[in-house]
């Protein structure tokens, strides 16, 4: 890889300049990370299983260039011209994930990252794409992972019937009639801290989708902030902590919260979720709870 990187540096000189400072960073699995100067971000698709990953990260940034809340793209190749692989130059960020400092913010500091937050996630959604069957798409992953916890016999029959009542909601809470390009990997880990200001990165699992599909994995980490941090930072998240950040995103994105059926639709991804992993951790009977508490929220009031 020291070749390949040589190779990225020298075709890219009027970026790096003569003989510039070139450090490897060892993070990621599926990409190489190099830093150059101390200023340029270099990540290397090293798994050719990963690059459809890749391009959808480029398309994004290339989709909101004008965004000041995500690093700058200074250069892709996906062709793999001279290159055996593809590659992207990037600005490198200043910063510390949000999950390390969170606990350490008073609410003041918390609402202004909401409300930049938010500011991001509205630039992301101002780009539109075609309209596909939203309902059918998470009805067949919902069928999937159910059918396969019926086989495993994970569900009494009372329980059964609670995820097929939900399941029946479906056509009524899902219609979709427009569709954004969103994040879709949104909790703090992917958000850089930064004497206040923040940016987002990491956007290899962006698509487009209804714009309340953004909140899917930002509310569960609301709900349960430990789940998705880091080894390091999971002893400071308490749930107090993150009891406002909804109200936060109500005040300076409405538009997000006001959607029809939220709740409902948000519940209905919670189901898919937890079904998800719960086919491959049934031993978790936390997962079976999340996933009936999701369920009876599908139905609520019916």
């Amino acid at each position: 890889m020291q070749k390949v990187i040589n190779n990225i540096v020298k075709k890219n000189e009027k970026i790096f300049g003569d003989n510039p400072k070139i450090d490897k960073v060892n993070v990621g699995f599926t990409n190489i990370i190099y830093i150059i100067n101390d200023k340029y971000i270099v990540k290397i698709c090293s798994d050719i299983n990963n690059e459809e990953k890749f391009r959808k990260e480029i398309n994004f940034y290339n989709s909101n260039k004008n965004n000041n809340l995500i690093p700058k793209l200074y250069l892709a190749n996906i062709d793999k011209d001279g290159i055996p692989y593809m590659y992207e130059i990037l600005e490198k960020i200043e910063g510390v994930s949000l999950y390390n400092v969170w606990h350490l913010l008073n609410e003041m500091q918390r609402e202004e990252i909401i409300k930049q937050l938010c500011e991001a996630m509205k630039q992301f959604h101002s780009n539109i794409g075609e309209c596909y069957d939203w309902t059918e798409k998470n009805r067949k992953l919902f069928l999937d992972y159910y059918n396969k916890a019926k086989q495993l016999n994970l569900f009494n029959k009372e329980e059964q019937n609670i995820i097929d009542n939900a399941y029946s909601k479906f056509d009524k809470y899902l219609e979709s009639d427009k569709f954004v390009l969103i994040h879709n990997d949104l909790h703090f880990d992917n958000i850089i801290y930064n004497y206040g200001k923040i940016k987002l990165i990491d956007f290899e699992r962006s698509i487009y989708a209804p714009k309340d599909f953004e909140l899917d994995i930002l509310y569960r980490m609301i709900r349960k902030p430990w789940k998705f941090a880091s080894e390091e930072t999971e002893e400071y998240t308490k749930l107090s902590d993150y009891e406002n950040i909804m109200a936060y995103i109500e005040k300076y994105y409405p538009e997000l919260i006001s959607i029809d059926n939220l709740y409902k639709r948000l519940g209905i991804y919670d189901v898919i979720y937890y079904l998800k992993h719960y086919i491959h951790n049934p031993s978790i009977m936390e997962l079976k709870e999340d996933i009936l508490k999701a369920s009876k929220i599908v139905i609520s009031d019916e």
